[in-house]
């Protein structure tokens, strides 16, 4: 089986999480597949070529065996674009290949409502579904946002990128250093959508980080500080200074990145991407809740107590959490919440497994 994948290949390390999962996923059941990448849309390197439009399409119809979408906050538009899938009117009609969408969510700006899709988006979003043979998203929050569009044949099967691994959980004395992963540089800078009250809450964000990992070293710990993106790599060396040294990176690879989770004690992290690899890898973590897309994972999996929303006193609700995070009185309730994982895992594979079985 030769599957044409789309889905945002930037330079954000975490946006290739969820195609590792899916690719995963899917060589279970069919272990001879070949998987060829291409972007989703323009947020990517390719200047040209992205997204489903006739020409791509035409490609697939001749040289695939199936055609699967999939990646992070698809269903979430922005100024840019209506919504996560570059398309052309009409491209989707001439699709002569099954079509799987997988891993698909939506979300929403920082400490903000969900996105409220256009109405194009609308439209296009009802369109691919109604056009799948296969419908998964990533969490209930997408489930009802999907529900309230008319779209009833979607399934909830969790991130794929919770199943890259299936690791079961780790004892909170096992790893060589903790590993903290700053929010996104969005949080600090602001953007169109982010003044006054959510701009001061988001740079607290990155402030209690600091303190939290000057904490954690000077009770005798190894702190490793991580980015997903490279362009938040230069505030993080500016904001955790000299004592960090070369302890700030960005890793160049997905593979690099699950090494450096899987060689963590514990992980507090302000990106969605970073949790769901360490929830993969079987590593305890401390997720900074700041949008519906962390909110909708934290709500699908239960995992409400390892999760921070901003509030006035967040620094030290950050260190009382990553205390509790660090001792061995968190083992139960971890192994309790990959159970989870592995079920939503179990049934993910049987909705897939029918699926290909109806379009085999």
């Amino acid at each position: 089986m030769r599957v044409h994948h789309f889905y945002p290949k930037t330079r954000n390390v975490g946006d290739h999480f969820v195609q590792r999962g899916i690719e995963r996923m899917i060589r279970e059941l069919v272990p001879d597949a070949t998987f060829d990448l291409f972007n989703v849309n323009s947020r990517g390197a390719d200047a040209t070529g992205y997204g489903l439009t006739r020409e791509t399409i035409e490609r697939a119809n001749h040289g695939a065996d199936l055609v699967v979408v999939g990646g992070s906050n698809l269903y979430e538009g922005s100024l840019r674009w209506t919504w996560g899938v570059h398309t052309e009117a009409g491209a989707l009609e001439r699709l002569r290949v099954p079509l799987f969408l997988l891993g698909l969510g939506t979300g929403s700006d920082f400490l903000s409502r969900t996105h409220r899709p256009s109405r194009r988006a609308r439209e296009e979003i009802r369109l691919f579904n109604e056009r799948a043979d296969f419908s998964g998203v990533r969490d209930t929050l997408t489930l009802e946002w999907l529900r309230g569009l008319g779209v009833s044949k979607a399934e909830l099967t969790g991130d794929p990128a919770t199943f890259i691994f299936n690791r079961p959980a780790r004892a909170a004395d096992v790893g060589e250093h903790v590993l903290v992963v700053t929010p996104p540089l969005r949080f600090w800078s602001g953007g169109s959508r982010l003044f006054g009250r959510a701009r001061k809450r988001g740079r607290e964000l990155f402030r209690a980080q600091v303190s939290l990992a000057h904490a954690l070293v000077e009770s005798g710990l190894k702190v490793v500080v991580a980015c997903n993106d490279p362009a938040d790599l230069p505030l993080a060396r500016g904001l955790f200074g000299e004592r960090f040294g070369g302890g700030v990176v960005c890793t160049q690879s997905p593979e690099e990145y699950f090494r450096l989770i899987s060689d963590s004690r514990a992980v507090v992290t302000g990106r969605l991407h970073t949790a769901v690899a360490a929830f993969s890898l079987g590593v305890p973590f401390l997720l900074i809740d700041a949008d519906k897309r962390s909110h909708g994972f934290v709500e699908t999996y239960g995992l409400g107590g390892w999760a921070l929303e901003p509030s006035r006193d967040f620094d030290a609700r950050l260190a009382e959490r990553a205390e509790r995070l660090l001792s061995d009185d968190a083992r139960d309730e971890w192994e309790s919440l990959v159970r989870k994982r592995d079920l939503m895992r179990v049934r993910a594979m049987e909705l897939l497994r029918a699926a290909l079985a109806r379009v085999g």
